[in-house]
Protein backbone atom coordinates (compact mmCIF):
# COMPACT_ATOMS: atom_id res chain seq x y z
CA UNK A 1 0.00 0.00 0.00
CA UNK A 2 2.86 2.44 0.63
CA UNK A 3 4.02 1.97 -2.50
CA UNK A 4 1.33 2.61 -4.54
CA UNK A 5 0.75 5.46 -2.43
CA UNK A 6 4.07 6.82 -3.28
CA UNK A 7 3.41 6.39 -6.94
CA UNK A 8 0.28 7.99 -6.62
CA UNK A 9 1.82 10.84 -4.95
CA UNK A 10 4.45 11.45 -7.43
CA UNK A 11 2.75 11.39 -10.41
CA UNK A 12 2.13 14.77 -10.96
CA UNK A 13 -1.79 15.56 -10.08
CA UNK A 14 -3.61 16.66 -7.56
CA UNK A 15 -6.82 14.22 -7.04
CA UNK A 16 -10.38 15.50 -5.74
CA UNK A 17 -13.59 12.47 -4.69
CA UNK A 18 -16.88 13.44 -3.53
CA UNK A 19 -19.56 11.52 -3.46
CA UNK A 20 -23.70 11.66 -2.33
CA UNK A 21 -26.90 13.41 -3.65
CA UNK A 22 -26.83 16.47 -5.73
CA UNK A 23 -29.61 18.59 -4.79
CA UNK A 24 -30.53 15.92 -1.78
CA UNK A 25 -31.65 14.01 -4.83
CA UNK A 26 -29.63 12.58 -7.17
CA UNK A 27 -26.76 10.29 -5.85
CA UNK A 28 -23.64 10.82 -8.04
CA UNK A 29 -19.52 10.03 -7.32
CA UNK A 30 -17.71 12.83 -8.96
CA UNK A 31 -13.97 12.05 -9.37
CA UNK A 32 -11.61 14.25 -11.29
CA UNK A 33 -7.93 15.76 -11.14
CA UNK A 34 -5.24 18.52 -12.22
CA UNK A 35 -1.64 19.12 -12.57
CA UNK A 36 -0.56 19.76 -9.27
CA UNK A 37 1.54 22.72 -10.37
CA UNK A 38 -0.99 24.17 -12.68
CA UNK A 39 -3.67 26.49 -10.45
CA UNK A 40 -5.47 27.52 -13.48
CA UNK A 41 -4.38 24.71 -15.83
CA UNK A 42 -6.57 22.17 -16.99
CA UNK A 43 -9.17 20.15 -15.24
CA UNK A 44 -10.52 16.24 -16.06
CA UNK A 45 -12.47 13.40 -14.57
CA UNK A 46 -15.71 11.50 -14.22
CA UNK A 47 -18.87 12.41 -13.15
CA UNK A 48 -21.05 9.17 -12.40
CA UNK A 49 -24.55 8.66 -11.48
CA UNK A 50 -24.93 4.60 -9.92
CA UNK A 51 -28.63 4.65 -10.02
CA UNK A 52 -29.19 5.07 -13.55
CA UNK A 53 -30.50 2.83 -15.80
CA UNK A 54 -26.98 2.39 -17.24
CA UNK A 55 -24.85 3.48 -15.15
CA UNK A 56 -21.56 4.59 -16.95
CA UNK A 57 -19.00 7.01 -16.21
CA UNK A 58 -19.61 10.58 -17.83
CA UNK A 59 -16.25 12.91 -19.17
CA UNK A 60 -15.67 16.15 -16.95
CA UNK A 61 -13.19 18.70 -18.65
CA UNK A 62 -12.70 22.40 -17.42
CA UNK A 63 -10.23 24.02 -15.34
CA UNK A 64 -9.43 25.75 -11.79
CA UNK A 65 -10.83 29.33 -11.53
CA UNK A 66 -9.63 31.77 -8.99
CA UNK A 67 -10.33 31.16 -4.82
CA UNK A 68 -10.23 27.66 -5.85
CA UNK A 69 -13.28 27.34 -8.06
CA UNK A 70 -13.67 25.19 -10.36
CA UNK A 71 -15.94 24.65 -13.67
CA UNK A 72 -16.45 21.34 -15.48
CA UNK A 73 -18.80 20.30 -18.61
CA UNK A 74 -20.43 16.47 -18.90
CA UNK A 75 -19.81 15.29 -22.18
CA UNK A 76 -21.33 12.22 -23.67
CA UNK A 77 -19.44 10.22 -25.88
CA UNK A 78 -21.32 12.32 -28.96
CA UNK A 79 -19.51 15.49 -27.34
CA UNK A 80 -22.74 16.68 -26.17
CA UNK A 81 -22.27 18.61 -22.75
CA UNK A 82 -25.27 17.73 -20.57
CA UNK A 83 -24.53 19.70 -17.67
CA UNK A 84 -22.56 22.25 -16.12
CA UNK A 85 -20.32 22.15 -12.71
CA UNK A 86 -20.04 25.16 -10.84
CA UNK A 87 -18.57 24.77 -7.50
CA UNK A 88 -15.69 25.82 -4.72
CA UNK A 89 -13.74 23.53 -3.23
CA UNK A 90 -12.23 24.57 0.59
CA UNK A 91 -10.55 22.83 3.74
CA UNK A 92 -8.15 21.05 1.71
CA UNK A 93 -6.55 20.81 4.94
CA UNK A 94 -8.90 19.28 7.08
CA UNK A 95 -8.60 15.75 8.70
CA UNK A 96 -12.32 14.67 7.13
CA UNK A 97 -11.18 15.43 3.78
CA UNK A 98 -11.99 18.33 1.49
CA UNK A 99 -15.81 20.00 1.14
CA UNK A 100 -17.67 21.71 -1.71
CA UNK A 101 -18.63 24.97 -0.02
CA UNK A 102 -20.39 26.29 -3.16
CA UNK A 103 -21.60 25.36 -6.14
CA UNK A 104 -24.55 23.63 -8.26
CA UNK A 105 -24.91 21.29 -11.47
CA UNK A 106 -26.83 22.88 -14.45
CA UNK A 107 -28.62 21.39 -17.00
CA UNK A 108 -28.06 23.35 -19.67
CA UNK A 109 -31.20 22.64 -21.66
CA UNK A 110 -33.68 23.38 -19.23
CA UNK A 111 -31.91 25.59 -16.70
CA UNK A 112 -32.56 23.05 -13.81
CA UNK A 113 -29.78 23.12 -10.70
CA UNK A 114 -29.19 20.74 -8.40
CA UNK A 115 -26.63 22.03 -5.34
CA UNK A 116 -23.23 20.39 -4.72
CA UNK A 117 -22.96 21.51 -1.56
CA UNK A 118 -24.40 18.35 0.29
CA UNK A 119 -21.38 15.96 -1.59
CA UNK A 120 -18.87 14.74 1.13
CA UNK A 121 -15.18 13.34 0.40
CA UNK A 122 -14.78 9.88 1.50
CA UNK A 123 -11.09 10.38 2.81
CA UNK A 124 -8.64 13.62 3.53
CA UNK A 125 -6.51 14.78 0.41
CA UNK A 126 -3.28 12.42 1.74
CA UNK A 127 -6.17 9.18 1.20
CA UNK A 128 -7.48 10.25 -1.57
CA UNK A 129 -5.28 8.99 -4.33
CA UNK A 130 -5.24 5.79 -2.72
CA UNK A 131 -8.52 4.83 -2.89
CA UNK A 132 -9.51 6.69 -6.20
CA UNK A 133 -12.68 4.63 -8.01
CA UNK A 134 -11.26 1.87 -10.93
CA UNK A 135 -13.27 3.95 -13.64
CA UNK A 136 -11.33 7.41 -13.00
CA UNK A 137 -8.61 5.91 -15.94
CA UNK A 138 -6.70 9.22 -16.09
CA UNK A 139 -8.94 11.21 -18.02
CA UNK A 140 -5.88 13.73 -18.25
CA UNK A 141 -3.47 11.10 -20.41
CA UNK A 142 -1.59 13.16 -23.25
CA UNK A 143 -1.96 11.59 -26.83
CA UNK A 144 1.00 10.95 -28.32
CA UNK A 145 1.91 12.69 -32.07
CA UNK A 146 0.99 9.46 -34.21
CA UNK A 147 -2.23 9.46 -31.79
CA UNK A 148 -4.01 12.71 -32.30
CA UNK A 149 -5.10 12.82 -36.07
CA UNK A 150 -9.01 12.09 -36.36
CA UNK A 151 -12.37 14.52 -36.09
CA UNK A 152 -13.56 16.08 -32.83
CA UNK A 153 -16.81 17.82 -31.95
CA UNK A 154 -18.49 19.22 -29.20
CA UNK A 155 -22.28 20.68 -28.82
CA UNK A 156 -24.24 21.92 -26.21
CA UNK A 157 -28.04 23.60 -26.24
CA UNK A 158 -28.53 27.23 -27.28
CA UNK A 159 -31.24 28.53 -25.25
CA UNK A 160 -30.97 31.76 -27.36
CA UNK A 161 -31.76 29.66 -31.11
CA UNK A 162 -33.36 26.48 -28.77
CA UNK A 163 -30.80 24.12 -30.66
CA UNK A 164 -27.58 22.41 -29.89
CA UNK A 165 -24.60 24.50 -31.21
CA UNK A 166 -21.23 24.00 -31.10
CA UNK A 167 -17.53 23.14 -33.14
CA UNK A 168 -15.75 20.38 -34.98
CA UNK A 169 -12.49 20.21 -35.59
CA UNK A 170 -10.40 17.84 -37.77
CA UNK A 171 -6.45 17.01 -37.57
CA UNK A 172 -4.94 15.04 -40.30
CA UNK A 173 -1.11 13.84 -40.79
CA UNK A 174 1.35 15.97 -42.97
CA UNK A 175 4.65 14.32 -41.99
CA UNK A 176 6.68 13.72 -39.10
CA UNK A 177 5.32 16.06 -36.10
CA UNK A 178 3.17 17.76 -38.04
CA UNK A 179 -0.85 18.09 -38.68
CA UNK A 180 -2.65 19.97 -41.22
CA UNK A 181 -6.16 20.90 -39.35
CA UNK A 182 -9.52 22.68 -40.11
CA UNK A 183 -12.20 24.04 -37.46
CA UNK A 184 -15.39 25.55 -37.47
CA UNK A 185 -16.83 26.58 -34.17
CA UNK A 186 -20.39 28.41 -33.98
CA UNK A 187 -21.50 27.83 -30.29
CA UNK A 188 -23.32 31.35 -31.04
CA UNK A 189 -21.50 32.83 -34.00
CA UNK A 190 -19.24 31.51 -36.61
CA UNK A 191 -15.35 31.03 -36.42
CA UNK A 192 -13.90 28.90 -39.19
CA UNK A 193 -10.06 28.45 -40.61
CA UNK A 194 -7.74 25.99 -41.66
CA UNK A 195 -4.07 25.62 -41.84
CA UNK A 196 -2.55 27.42 -44.56
CA UNK A 197 -1.26 25.10 -47.96
CA UNK A 198 2.17 24.01 -47.26
CA UNK A 199 2.50 25.39 -43.70
CA UNK A 200 0.91 22.63 -41.00
CA UNK A 201 1.37 22.57 -37.67
CA UNK A 202 4.27 21.55 -35.57
CA UNK A 203 3.95 19.59 -32.88
CA UNK A 204 6.41 19.67 -29.55
CA UNK A 205 5.00 16.57 -27.84
CA UNK A 206 1.31 16.33 -27.82
CA UNK A 207 0.72 20.78 -28.53
CA UNK A 208 0.96 23.04 -31.55
CA UNK A 209 0.60 27.18 -31.63
CA UNK A 210 -0.42 28.17 -34.80
CA UNK A 211 -0.24 31.91 -35.57
CA UNK A 212 -1.97 33.84 -38.72
CA UNK A 213 -4.68 31.61 -39.49
CA UNK A 214 -6.09 34.62 -41.47
CA UNK A 215 -5.58 37.93 -42.77
CA UNK A 216 -6.95 39.36 -38.98
CA UNK A 217 -3.54 37.63 -37.55
CA UNK A 218 -5.56 34.60 -34.81
CA UNK A 219 -3.70 32.72 -33.67
CA UNK A 220 -4.12 29.71 -31.31
CA UNK A 221 -2.43 26.73 -29.11
CA UNK A 222 -4.21 22.67 -29.45
CA UNK A 223 -3.31 20.69 -26.63
CA UNK A 224 -4.18 16.76 -27.32
CA UNK A 225 -5.45 14.63 -24.97
CA UNK A 226 -6.02 10.79 -25.62
CA UNK A 227 -10.13 11.28 -25.59
CA UNK A 228 -10.32 15.52 -26.34
CA UNK A 229 -8.81 18.47 -27.72
CA UNK A 230 -8.44 21.75 -25.86
CA UNK A 231 -8.25 25.05 -28.67
CA UNK A 232 -7.38 27.63 -26.48
CA UNK A 233 -6.53 31.56 -28.60
CA UNK A 234 -3.32 33.24 -28.18
CA UNK A 235 -3.99 36.43 -29.32
CA UNK A 236 -6.06 39.06 -28.46
CA UNK A 237 -9.57 39.99 -29.33
CA UNK A 238 -8.81 42.11 -32.35
CA UNK A 239 -7.69 39.14 -33.96
CA UNK A 240 -11.49 37.87 -33.82
CA UNK A 241 -12.58 40.10 -36.36
CA UNK A 242 -12.64 38.42 -38.89
CA UNK A 243 -15.22 35.63 -37.97
CA UNK A 244 -18.78 36.28 -36.26
CA UNK A 245 -18.77 39.00 -33.07
CA UNK A 246 -16.81 37.44 -30.41
CA UNK A 247 -16.38 34.06 -32.09
CA UNK A 248 -13.27 32.37 -31.98
CA UNK A 249 -11.85 28.37 -31.83
CA UNK A 250 -11.91 27.97 -27.70
CA UNK A 251 -13.31 25.08 -26.42
CA UNK A 252 -13.07 21.87 -25.46
CA UNK A 253 -13.34 19.03 -28.55
CA UNK A 254 -14.16 15.49 -27.85
CA UNK A 255 -12.76 12.90 -30.22
CA UNK A 256 -14.90 10.74 -31.69
CA UNK A 257 -14.25 6.81 -31.91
Amino acid sequence: MLFVALQTWADGYTYYYFTGKMGGKVTVEIAFQKYMDEEDGIVAGYILYPKAKNPAPILLVGYQMVDNWFHLDEYQPDGTITGWLNFQVGNEDAADGPTIQEGEWTNPKTGAEFSLTTLRSPYDMDRTPMYLPDWLNNPLEEASPENICGEYLYQQWNRNWDTLMGGTASFKPAGSNKVTFYVQNSPQNIAEGSSEEGRPAVLDGNVFTYNQVNECGYGFKATFFKKFVVLQSTTGGETFRCFGNGASFDGVYIKME
